[in-house]
Protein backbone atom coordinates (compact mmCIF):
# COMPACT_ATOMS: atom_id res chain seq x y z
CA UNK A 1 0.00 0.00 0.00
CA UNK A 2 1.67 3.08 -0.82
CA UNK A 3 1.47 5.57 1.94
CA UNK A 4 0.20 9.45 1.93
CA UNK A 5 2.38 12.33 2.72
CA UNK A 6 2.16 15.93 2.94
CA UNK A 7 -1.31 16.02 4.75
CA UNK A 8 0.10 18.67 7.46
CA UNK A 9 0.28 21.33 5.91
CA UNK A 10 -3.82 20.61 3.81
CA UNK A 11 -4.88 20.35 7.78
CA UNK A 12 -3.20 23.58 8.36
CA UNK A 13 -4.71 25.92 5.08
CA UNK A 14 -6.98 28.81 6.28
CA UNK A 15 -9.33 27.44 3.65
CA UNK A 16 -9.41 24.08 5.17
CA UNK A 17 -9.98 25.20 8.59
CA UNK A 18 -12.80 27.65 7.41
CA UNK A 19 -14.47 24.65 5.78
CA UNK A 20 -14.22 23.18 9.19
CA UNK A 21 -15.90 25.73 10.56
CA UNK A 22 -18.88 26.02 8.43
CA UNK A 23 -19.64 22.00 9.27
CA UNK A 24 -18.68 22.06 13.02
CA UNK A 25 -21.19 25.26 13.57
CA UNK A 26 -23.56 23.29 10.98
CA UNK A 27 -23.67 20.16 13.93
CA UNK A 28 -23.84 22.21 16.79
CA UNK A 29 -26.46 25.48 15.64
CA UNK A 30 -26.13 28.71 16.99
CA UNK A 31 -24.59 28.29 20.80
CA UNK A 32 -22.51 30.93 22.62
CA UNK A 33 -19.22 29.17 21.82
CA UNK A 34 -20.46 28.90 18.40
CA UNK A 35 -21.27 32.34 18.91
CA UNK A 36 -18.51 33.76 20.23
CA UNK A 37 -16.15 32.05 17.84
CA UNK A 38 -18.20 33.63 15.14
CA UNK A 39 -17.71 37.37 16.56
CA UNK A 40 -14.10 36.73 15.97
CA UNK A 41 -13.60 34.17 12.85
CA UNK A 42 -10.27 35.17 11.39
CA UNK A 43 -8.93 35.61 14.63
CA UNK A 44 -10.09 32.52 15.91
CA UNK A 45 -9.15 30.34 12.85
CA UNK A 46 -5.46 32.27 12.55
CA UNK A 47 -5.46 31.38 15.83
CA UNK A 48 -6.04 28.07 15.87
CA UNK A 49 -4.05 27.95 11.88
CA UNK A 50 -0.94 28.97 14.21
CA UNK A 51 -1.43 26.73 17.12
CA UNK A 52 -1.50 23.76 14.67
CA UNK A 53 1.50 24.51 13.23
CA UNK A 54 3.54 25.18 16.43
CA UNK A 55 2.53 22.04 18.06
CA UNK A 56 0.44 24.05 21.01
CA UNK A 57 -2.73 22.62 19.95
CA UNK A 58 -4.12 19.99 22.48
CA UNK A 59 -7.53 18.91 22.88
CA UNK A 60 -9.10 20.45 25.72
CA UNK A 61 -11.70 17.71 28.29
CA UNK A 62 -14.79 16.60 26.71
CA UNK A 63 -18.47 17.66 28.35
CA UNK A 64 -20.67 14.42 28.60
CA UNK A 65 -24.59 13.72 29.33
CA UNK A 66 -26.61 11.20 28.87
CA UNK A 67 -29.18 10.03 26.69
CA UNK A 68 -32.03 7.24 27.05
CA UNK A 69 -33.15 6.70 23.70
CA UNK A 70 -33.75 4.10 22.94
CA UNK A 71 -30.68 2.97 25.49
CA UNK A 72 -28.35 4.63 27.78
CA UNK A 73 -25.60 5.86 25.61
CA UNK A 74 -22.61 8.53 27.09
CA UNK A 75 -22.19 11.45 24.34
CA UNK A 76 -18.80 13.58 24.47
CA UNK A 77 -19.05 17.20 23.36
CA UNK A 78 -15.77 18.50 22.42
CA UNK A 79 -15.07 21.94 22.64
CA UNK A 80 -16.13 24.37 19.90
CA UNK A 81 -12.22 24.88 19.10
CA UNK A 82 -11.91 21.05 19.10
CA UNK A 83 -14.68 20.29 16.77
CA UNK A 84 -13.24 22.53 14.08
CA UNK A 85 -9.89 20.84 14.26
CA UNK A 86 -12.16 17.04 14.02
CA UNK A 87 -13.59 18.11 11.10
CA UNK A 88 -10.73 19.66 9.33
CA UNK A 89 -9.05 16.61 9.93
CA UNK A 90 -11.77 14.53 8.45
CA UNK A 91 -11.84 16.31 5.08
CA UNK A 92 -7.69 15.64 4.94
CA UNK A 93 -8.52 12.34 5.14
CA UNK A 94 -11.93 11.66 4.07
CA UNK A 95 -10.47 11.01 -0.20
CA UNK A 96 -8.26 9.21 0.53
CA UNK A 97 -9.77 6.45 2.63
CA UNK A 98 -12.90 6.84 0.18
CA UNK A 99 -10.36 4.84 -2.09
CA UNK A 100 -10.44 1.76 0.56
CA UNK A 101 -13.57 1.36 1.89
CA UNK A 102 -15.87 -1.08 0.32
CA UNK A 103 -18.95 0.30 -1.20
CA UNK A 104 -21.63 -1.66 0.65
CA UNK A 105 -20.09 0.26 4.18
CA UNK A 106 -22.92 2.90 4.50
CA UNK A 107 -22.26 5.24 7.95
CA UNK A 108 -21.17 9.03 7.68
CA UNK A 109 -20.44 8.92 3.84
CA UNK A 110 -21.08 11.17 1.16
CA UNK A 111 -23.73 9.74 -0.50
CA UNK A 112 -24.90 6.90 1.70
CA UNK A 113 -26.92 6.31 4.92
CA UNK A 114 -29.65 4.89 6.49
CA UNK A 115 -31.91 4.96 3.75
CA UNK A 116 -29.27 3.49 1.10
CA UNK A 117 -28.14 0.30 3.93
CA UNK A 118 -31.81 -0.28 4.26
CA UNK A 119 -32.76 -0.42 0.32
CA UNK A 120 -29.25 -2.33 -0.35
CA UNK A 121 -30.26 -4.84 2.56
CA UNK A 122 -33.59 -5.19 0.58
CA UNK A 123 -32.16 -5.93 -2.26
CA UNK A 124 -29.73 -8.88 -0.94
CA UNK A 125 -32.56 -10.08 0.70
CA UNK A 126 -34.21 -10.51 -3.04
CA UNK A 127 -31.54 -12.85 -4.01
CA UNK A 128 -31.17 -14.87 -0.81
CA UNK A 129 -32.78 -17.13 1.82
CA UNK A 130 -30.86 -16.73 4.56
CA UNK A 131 -29.27 -14.41 6.47
CA UNK A 132 -26.77 -13.34 9.59
CA UNK A 133 -27.65 -10.49 11.57
CA UNK A 134 -25.15 -9.05 14.32
CA UNK A 135 -23.39 -6.11 15.75
CA UNK A 136 -19.96 -5.84 18.05
CA UNK A 137 -20.20 -5.66 21.89
CA UNK A 138 -19.67 -2.17 23.09
CA UNK A 139 -17.84 -0.90 19.71
CA UNK A 140 -17.14 2.44 20.91
CA UNK A 141 -15.73 1.80 24.20
CA UNK A 142 -13.89 -1.57 23.13
CA UNK A 143 -11.90 0.27 19.87
CA UNK A 144 -7.72 -0.44 21.06
CA UNK A 145 -6.03 2.83 20.62
CA UNK A 146 -2.85 1.23 19.74
CA UNK A 147 -4.49 -0.98 16.79
CA UNK A 148 -6.17 2.33 15.51
CA UNK A 149 -3.09 4.35 15.15
CA UNK A 150 -0.83 1.66 13.93
CA UNK A 151 -3.90 1.47 10.51
CA UNK A 152 -3.44 5.36 10.25
CA UNK A 153 0.56 4.87 9.98
CA UNK A 154 0.00 2.10 7.14
CA UNK A 155 -1.34 4.69 5.11
CA UNK A 156 -0.03 8.13 6.55
CA UNK A 157 3.96 8.98 6.03
CA UNK A 158 3.02 12.27 7.86
CA UNK A 159 4.56 12.50 11.40
CA UNK A 160 3.13 15.93 12.58
CA UNK A 161 -0.68 15.17 10.84
CA UNK A 162 -0.18 11.60 12.54
CA UNK A 163 0.49 13.51 16.16
CA UNK A 164 -2.36 15.23 15.63
CA UNK A 165 -4.57 12.53 15.16
CA UNK A 166 -3.03 10.27 17.64
CA UNK A 167 -3.79 13.42 19.95
CA UNK A 168 -7.33 13.29 19.13
CA UNK A 169 -7.61 9.43 19.69
CA UNK A 170 -5.29 8.68 23.06
CA UNK A 171 -7.91 11.65 24.25
CA UNK A 172 -10.71 9.76 24.33
CA UNK A 173 -12.04 6.32 26.22
CA UNK A 174 -9.82 4.50 29.07
CA UNK A 175 -6.95 2.15 29.71
CA UNK A 176 -6.11 2.62 26.11
CA UNK A 177 -9.35 1.50 24.23
CA UNK A 178 -12.96 3.48 23.46
CA UNK A 179 -13.67 6.55 21.03
CA UNK A 180 -16.13 9.22 22.46
CA UNK A 181 -19.65 9.02 20.84
CA UNK A 182 -20.48 12.43 19.59
CA UNK A 183 -17.15 13.22 18.03
CA UNK A 184 -17.36 13.59 14.27
CA UNK A 185 -13.45 11.71 13.84
CA UNK A 186 -14.95 9.07 16.15
CA UNK A 187 -17.53 8.32 13.88
CA UNK A 188 -14.88 8.45 10.45
CA UNK A 189 -12.10 6.94 12.70
CA UNK A 190 -15.04 3.71 13.34
CA UNK A 191 -15.29 3.13 10.01
CA UNK A 192 -11.73 2.92 9.44
CA UNK A 193 -11.38 0.51 12.33
CA UNK A 194 -13.30 -1.75 10.32
CA UNK A 195 -12.44 -1.48 7.50
CA UNK A 196 -10.44 -4.47 8.03
CA UNK A 197 -13.44 -6.85 9.00
CA UNK A 198 -15.47 -5.73 5.51
CA UNK A 199 -12.26 -6.47 3.13
CA UNK A 200 -12.22 -9.80 5.66
CA UNK A 201 -15.48 -10.68 4.86
CA UNK A 202 -15.69 -9.75 1.00
CA UNK A 203 -11.91 -11.02 0.24
CA UNK A 204 -11.04 -13.71 2.66
CA UNK A 205 -13.68 -15.09 3.43
CA UNK A 206 -15.70 -14.81 -0.13
CA UNK A 207 -18.75 -13.24 1.43
CA UNK A 208 -20.91 -11.55 -2.00
CA UNK A 209 -23.99 -10.38 0.10
CA UNK A 210 -23.31 -7.75 3.00
CA UNK A 211 -24.02 -4.78 4.48
CA UNK A 212 -22.37 -2.27 7.25
CA UNK A 213 -23.93 0.35 8.75
CA UNK A 214 -21.50 1.62 11.87
CA UNK A 215 -21.31 -1.51 14.12
CA UNK A 216 -24.37 -2.97 12.61
CA UNK A 217 -24.12 -5.14 9.89
CA UNK A 218 -25.92 -8.22 7.84
CA UNK A 219 -24.50 -10.69 5.94
CA UNK A 220 -26.58 -12.64 3.15
CA UNK A 221 -26.72 -16.47 1.95
CA UNK A 222 -29.09 -19.62 0.34
CA UNK A 223 -26.98 -21.71 2.47
CA UNK A 224 -27.61 -21.64 6.24
CA UNK A 225 -24.70 -23.69 7.13
CA UNK A 226 -22.43 -21.30 5.47
CA UNK A 227 -23.65 -18.49 7.62
CA UNK A 228 -23.14 -20.36 10.75
CA UNK A 229 -19.61 -21.12 9.51
CA UNK A 230 -19.37 -17.45 8.82
CA UNK A 231 -20.56 -16.06 12.51
CA UNK A 232 -17.46 -18.14 13.72
CA UNK A 233 -15.34 -16.79 11.65
CA UNK A 234 -16.08 -13.48 12.19
CA UNK A 235 -16.06 -13.75 15.85
CA UNK A 236 -12.56 -15.07 15.75
CA UNK A 237 -11.09 -12.70 13.63
CA UNK A 238 -12.47 -9.60 15.50
CA UNK A 239 -10.98 -11.34 18.90
CA UNK A 240 -7.99 -11.62 16.72
CA UNK A 241 -7.09 -8.64 14.88
CA UNK A 242 -9.35 -6.23 16.33
CA UNK A 243 -9.39 -7.15 20.03
CA UNK A 244 -13.31 -6.97 19.65
CA UNK A 245 -16.43 -9.44 20.10
CA UNK A 246 -19.60 -10.08 18.55
CA UNK A 247 -22.64 -9.56 20.84
CA UNK A 248 -24.51 -12.50 21.77
CA UNK A 249 -27.62 -11.08 22.31
CA UNK A 250 -27.78 -9.47 18.82
CA UNK A 251 -26.27 -12.18 16.96
CA UNK A 252 -28.62 -14.44 15.17
CA UNK A 253 -29.25 -16.71 11.72
CA UNK A 254 -32.86 -16.59 10.49
CA UNK A 255 -35.03 -17.20 6.92
CA UNK A 256 -35.98 -14.19 4.51
CA UNK A 257 -39.74 -14.93 5.32
CA UNK A 258 -39.29 -13.12 9.16
CA UNK A 259 -38.28 -9.79 7.82
CA UNK A 260 -34.41 -8.57 9.26
CA UNK A 261 -34.06 -6.02 11.81
CA UNK A 262 -31.86 -3.59 10.66
CA UNK A 263 -31.15 0.14 11.70
CA UNK A 264 -34.86 0.46 13.21
CA UNK A 265 -37.03 -1.24 10.15
CA UNK A 266 -38.20 -5.31 9.07
CA UNK A 267 -36.92 -5.61 5.76
CA UNK A 268 -39.04 -7.65 3.74
CA UNK A 269 -38.40 -8.60 -0.22
CA UNK A 270 -41.42 -7.03 -0.87
CA UNK A 271 -41.76 -4.20 1.86
CA UNK A 272 -39.99 -2.40 4.43
CA UNK A 273 -41.55 -1.89 7.62
CA UNK A 274 -40.88 0.42 10.88
CA UNK A 275 -39.57 -1.99 13.97
CA UNK A 276 -42.64 -1.72 16.53
CA UNK A 277 -40.19 0.14 18.82
CA UNK A 278 -38.79 2.64 16.27
CA UNK A 279 -42.39 3.83 15.66
CA UNK A 280 -43.17 4.24 19.16
CA UNK A 281 -40.57 6.53 19.66
CA UNK A 282 -41.38 8.79 16.58
CA UNK A 283 -44.85 9.25 18.00
CA UNK A 284 -44.28 9.62 21.01
CA UNK A 285 -41.32 11.92 20.19
CA UNK A 286 -43.67 14.23 18.25
CA UNK A 287 -46.07 14.00 21.22
CA UNK A 288 -43.51 15.34 23.54
CA UNK A 289 -42.84 18.07 20.47
CA UNK A 290 -46.70 19.37 20.20
CA UNK A 291 -46.83 19.21 24.18
CA UNK A 292 -43.68 21.68 24.33
CA UNK A 293 -45.30 23.66 21.28
CA UNK A 294 -48.53 23.96 23.07
CA UNK A 295 -47.27 25.18 26.76
CA UNK A 296 -45.10 27.57 24.88
CA UNK A 297 -41.58 25.66 25.26
CA UNK A 298 -40.75 25.62 22.27
CA UNK A 299 -41.49 27.79 18.61
CA UNK A 300 -43.71 27.04 16.20
CA UNK A 301 -40.86 27.13 13.36
CA UNK A 302 -39.28 24.09 15.48
CA UNK A 303 -42.07 22.35 16.50
CA UNK A 304 -42.79 22.42 12.40
CA UNK A 305 -38.99 21.13 12.05
CA UNK A 306 -39.32 18.10 14.16
CA UNK A 307 -42.67 17.00 12.12
CA UNK A 308 -40.92 17.84 8.75
CA UNK A 309 -38.01 15.64 9.64
CA UNK A 310 -40.11 12.54 10.31
CA UNK A 311 -42.10 13.34 7.13
CA UNK A 312 -38.82 13.19 5.20
CA UNK A 313 -38.00 10.76 6.32
CA UNK A 314 -40.79 8.11 6.28
CA UNK A 315 -41.19 9.73 2.67
CA UNK A 316 -38.52 7.50 1.81
CA UNK A 317 -40.65 4.64 2.14
CA UNK A 318 -43.98 4.67 0.18
CA UNK A 319 -45.34 1.68 1.98
CA UNK A 320 -45.22 3.40 5.01
CA UNK A 321 -47.61 6.12 3.84
CA UNK A 322 -50.37 4.68 6.12
CA UNK A 323 -48.48 5.24 9.18
CA UNK A 324 -46.95 8.92 8.09
CA UNK A 325 -49.94 10.00 7.52
CA UNK A 326 -52.07 8.97 10.64
CA UNK A 327 -49.48 10.24 12.84
CA UNK A 328 -47.88 12.72 11.58
CA UNK A 329 -51.01 13.99 10.25
CA UNK A 330 -52.62 14.18 13.71
CA UNK A 331 -49.69 16.56 15.57
CA UNK A 332 -50.61 19.54 13.62
CA UNK A 333 -50.65 22.90 15.53
CA UNK A 334 -54.03 23.86 17.21
CA UNK A 335 -55.31 26.71 18.47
Amino acid sequence: MQRIGNLFGQLCTFDNLLQAWKKARKGCGNTRESANFFCELERELISLQSALQTGAWHPSPYRFFEIYDPKQRQIAVAEFRDRVVHHAVVQVLEPHFERVFIHDSYATRTGKGVHAAVFRAREFLKYNDWYLKSDIEKFFDSVDHRILIEMLERKIKDSRFLDVCSAIILHGGNDGKGLPIGSRTSQFFANVYLNQLDHFLKERAGVKYYVRYMDDFVIFDDNRQRLKDLRGITDTFLAEELKLSLKPAATFLNQHLNGVPFLGRRIFRSTIRLHQKHARRITQRLACREKQYLSGDISEDFFLQSVNSYWAMLSYYPDLEGFRNSVLNSHTIKG
